[in-house]
């Protein structure tokens, strides 16, 4: 398409990749209801079902299906929101670079056409997009979601390590793979964990609007860490990325060790305090601040 009504190729692309996004975001705005009771394409049965696991949730309160301005600023003022978010950037660094640098990692490989390397990146994607449909599903079975996390982090920052290596082209093709493995887990299970611990609507928002905001900033930095006059090592690139999972994925860590220990005392008592003289809608109302909340890990 390049040259059609005056536009290049490259700009071509764009529109296609950016059109549909747009669409969808106006549609969704008119289409997706706001809570089960409005949902005009889920049966009687399905809106009652959604209203009773809404209501036996923990801290699933009808308050606390509304945005308040409260719940948002104890948002802000939670550190674990900011964990996650720093944790997001550093496992999204790896989102960006990896589709820069590997059609250069490829094209080391031997003389292919343009065409033929970005064929040659299918497998690696597949590999990564299977994973982490996999992984998702047990980690979802389990309530697991730290585990795997730090799992497949630390398959990413093992590839990032091929890739740095001054080993042959094949050896760096393998990274690539490995690197894919962790990619989507990485990047994805955080953005389904931090918001299953924050029943509350107005707080649960509020947090993964920061996470993703943080998280995605870094396809700013993305760009500049491969420089073309640096490929097709970009060890410098390489580095840094491998330090931003390695960080991504002790955080992880230590956050799934965190929230274990938070339910560990919860379930021994130890904060049945916070909860002496209250009701029980009063109790509900503390959301993920409940003894009787049970974070997931």
């Amino acid at each position: 398409m390049d040259g059609v009504a005056g536009q290049h190729g490259w700009r071509w692309i764009l529109i296609i990749e950016g059109l549909p996004t747009v669409v969808l975001g106006i549609a969704i705005w008119f289409l997706l209801a706001d809570d089960p009771e409005h949902a005009r394409y889920l049966t009687p049965e399905e809106k009652a079902l959604m209203i009773v696991r809404r209501e036996r949730q923990t801290g699933g309160t009808a308050s606390a299906e509304y945005f308040t301005w409260v719940d948002a600023k104890k948002a802000l003022r939670d550190w674990k929101v900011w964990a996650f978010a720093t944790g997001q950037f550093g496992a999204d660094t790896m989102l960006y670079g990896y589709s820069t640098f590997l059609p250069t990692i490829i094209s080391d490989l031997g003389d292919w056409t343009a065409a033929e390397i970005q064929a040659l990146t299918i497998p690696c994607y597949c590999l990564g997009a299977v994973t982490y449909l996999i992984v998702a599903r047990i980690s979802d079975s389990q309530q697991k979601r730290g585990l795997y996390a730090v799992m497949f982090g630390a398959i990413s920052v093992i590839g990032y390590g091929l890739l740095i290596s001054s080993t042959p082209s094949g050896v760096h093709y393998f990274g690539c793979f490995l690197v894919a493995m962790g990619l989507y887990v990485v990047v994805g299970l955080p953005l389904a964990w931090l918001p299953s611990n924050a029943p509350r609507y107005g707080k649960r928002t509020t947090a993964s609007g920061t996470q993703l905001t943080i998280g995605n900033s870094s396809g700013i930095m993305a760009p500049f860490l491969y420089k073309t006059v640096e490929g097709p090592r970009y060890v410098k690139g390489h580095s840094v990325t491998l330090a931003m999972v390695g960080y991504a994925s002790v955080l992880y860590g230590f956050l799934w060790w965190y929230h274990a220990r938070i339910n560990k005392k919860r379930k021994a008592g130890e904060e049945d305090w916070k909860i002496e003289g209250k009701s029980a809608e009063e109790v509900a109302e503390l959301g993920d601040e409940s003894p009787l909340f049970v974070y997931t890990i």
